[in-house]
């Protein structure tokens, strides 16, 4: 993991090979073939976030733009109102600093994060300032306290389940959260700890709290919001309604007063869907064959067209999830958030986190297999020429969707991981 820290994401090859190598001791420990308890487990986990905090963020350039939106907080000017760009032009709007604009790499664009980033952000820069290494610092710190929270509410929901504790090191110890969240900055956390409290509280039949911890995870980022007719069967049907109006109007009312009249965001989003793609899977299929039949790309009407594809498709799920008694919340958002990535224009590496939280949970090892193979999306930027390699995106998903089939032909998931309970 340390050597990690130090690589360079134009250096493909070498940080590839780390990486994989890393993930086959991972793989080894989780199988049960080495023999780790729990709680040595656990520390080895903390060991290896502790270590990052000597290292800045090598794989990803985001948090630059969380100390940019950060500064134009402290100074009552509002992230979503301007673009960086627009900034550097209109120096009497606020004071920017020339030296960070140049580190953004989304200098055209409104910011894209939600409230409670933008609440973090805020916070960060009134303690650190100006000092990159004081943010780096903070988030790290506050991200490491974000997956112990997470380990904490997995191995209650466990235990709860009367299922392997041991599970929670398919987490607590795989490589690319430990990278990609405490390494690189990236905030799924906090969204990610946020929806496992709301399903801890709603299971208690917390109604209140459970709405509110699920607002905090939509506030965080927005693709929990589609999880709210899957949380825990405790709460159909009269609770499931309130939680919902609860949970929605909250969002909707947090979102009003953070960005009020302020638009850029919903600008950020529908660029989103019509023109940014990086590591998609079923968009590229779609791509390709209209880039034969039409001769341009048409990510502009692909986009939007796989959106209501996945909404249709999560419509379905949630069909099959109420009619179907034993079927748990946790398959039911895996399938979710799985398909929405198989049908997104976009999929970072850290975008895996949210399915290895709920891998621990509903025993699916898929999720697993592509923490690793997602990996290879950093191809992308070997030698500085941010260009995609198409041939091993190929394989990532020609891989996973292989080990999908057989994993559901097979019926696996009881009889691959642990199935003996360890404290």
């Amino acid at each position: 993991m340390t050597w990690l820290q130090v690589i360079s994401r134009s250096d493909f090859t070498l940080l590839w090979s780390v990486y994989a190598f890393g993930f086959g001791w991972y793989a080894w420990m989780i199988s049960g073939k080495l023999k780790i308890s729990v709680q040595a487990g656990l520390l080895f986990a903390l060991a290896a976030r502790l270590i990052s905090l000597f290292f800045e963020p090598l794989l990803s350039d985001d948090y630059y733009r969380f100390v940019w939106d950060g500064m134009l907080i402290h100074q009552g000017v509002h992230p979503m109102a301007y673009t960086p760009a627009f900034l550097m032009q209109h120096a009497e709007i606020a004071v920017v600093d020339p030296h960070l604009f140049s580190q953004l790499n989304s200098q055209q664009y409104y910011s894209v994060y939600p409230p409670v980033a933008q609440w973090v952000f805020g916070l960060s820069y009134k303690i650190n300032g100006l000092s990159l290494g004081g943010h780096v610092l903070f988030y790290k710190l506050l991200l490491i306290c974000t997956d112990a929270l997470i380990v904490f509410l997995l191995y209650h929901l466990l235990r709860q389940r009367y299922l392997p504790s041991n599970r929670i090191l398919i987490y607590a110890l795989n490589p690319l959260v430990i990278i990609e969240f405490t390494g690189n900055l990236h905030m799924d956390g906090i969204m990610i700890a946020a929806l496992l409290g709301a399903v801890v509280l709603s299971e208690k039949k917390n109604i209140l709290w459970s709405s509110l911890l699920m607002t905090l995870s939509i506030l965080s980022k927005m693709l929990t919001l589609v999880l709210i007719p899957f949380m825990p069967k405790q709460l159909y049907w009269s609770r499931i309604t309130l939680f919902g109006i609860v949970s929605v109007t909250a969002s909707v009312v947090v979102f009003w007063l953070s960005f009020g009249t302020h638009t850029g965001w919903m600008e950020s989003v529908r660029l989103w869907f019509s023109s940014f793609e990086f590591n998609a899977s079923i968009y590229y299929i779609i791509r390709s064959i209209g880039l034969f039949i039409k001769g341009y790309n048409i990510i502009a009407v692909a986009g939007p067209a796989l959106a209501l594809l996945t909404i249709a498709g999560i419509a379905s799920i949630w069909w099959i999830y109420i009619r179907k008694p034993g079927m748990d919340w946790s398959i039911a958002m895996l399938a979710v958030l799985t398909l929405y990535f198989l049908m997104s224009t976009t999929v970072h590496p850290w975008y895996i986190g949210s399915l290895l939280a709920l891998a621990v949970v509903s025993g699916h090892i898929y999720p697993i297999i592509w923490s690793c193979l997602i990996f290879l999306s950093y191809s992308h930027y070997a030698d500085g020429n941010s260009a995609e390699n198409y041939w091993l995106i190929g394989i990532e998903y020609l891989i996973l969707f292989c080990w999908m089939i057989w994993e559901f032909s097979q019926d696996s998931r009881n009889t691959t991981l642990p199935s003996k309970h360890q404290s």
